[in-house]
């Protein structure tokens, strides 16, 4: 065999080895709102890709928050049913459980891309300073309690800023002016039909022409005539 037919072949399985390794796509990431107002709400949303025919026959994945910032919310938290057998959503002072399944038949494959399979919620402590980030992990510790999806064993968090809310001497004069413009535009539709109806109280034909509309005055109303005695 030739050097030329060896470099040829190398390159071939390299290719081949490349290929493989491009095709098998094991991604995570969590989405949330940059920023929250004081007693809102926090909805986290975890996505995930397995779509390489990767199997497992368990998965799992708890989300770290500070409890002196965050409430946690587990009654609204959902995931999606993938293995047969799915585990309770609970939270402690310290994490929450975004998924936990396990396929007791044995490993599966979901062939899943970018596809949501988690909605974990927290409410925001209206007692935190304004512009505090609040910071979203995934747990990595300990083994048995890790993040853990087809292999992937960690993965990125997220942040989320505390937003200022109105004073409440600028929501009341805020509030006045929006019932003062309501209150104007009602006044000026009163108005513009009151002048309308005037025009058209009464009328009578001129000739053989059109209804002409004029304002009847006392001295126009018939009298009614008196009875006898």
């Amino acid at each position: 065999m030739t050097q030329r037919k060896l470099a040829l072949i190398l390159m071939a399985l390299s290719m081949i080895g490349f290929a493989g390794s491009s095709s098998a796509a094991v991604s995570f990431r969590i989405e949330g709102p940059g920023v929250v107002a004081s007693g809102g709400l926090i909805t986290l949303r975890t996505y995930a890709t397995a779509d390489a025919g990767e199997t497992d026959n368990a998965i799992f994945g708890a989300i770290n928050f500070p409890d002196f910032l965050v409430n946690s919310n587990a009654f609204d938290n959902w995931q999606a049913p993938l293995f047969s057998s799915q585990g309770a959503l609970t939270c402690t002072t310290a994490s929450c459980v975004a998924f936990s399944q396990v396929n007791p038949a044995g490993p599966i494959a979901v062939n899943l891309t970018d596809a949501l399979i988690a909605t974990t919620t927290f409410i925001l402590d209206p007692a935190a300073p304004v512009g505090t980030v609040i910071n979203f992990t995934w747990r990595t510790t300990p083994s048995t309690q890790r993040l853990d999806w087809f292999g992937l064993t960690n993965a990125a968090g997220i942040s989320v800023t505390m937003a200022g809310i109105p004073e409440p001497g600028t929501a009341t004069l805020l509030g006045v002016g929006l019932l003062g413009m309501a209150l104007a535009g009602r006044n000026r539709r009163t108005t513009d039909v009151e002048e309308d109806m005037g025009a058209r109280w009464s009328g009578r034909r001129s000739g053989g022409g059109p209804r002409v509309f004029r304002e009847c005055s006392r001295e126009c109303q018939p009298r009614r005539r008196e009875r006898p005695h």
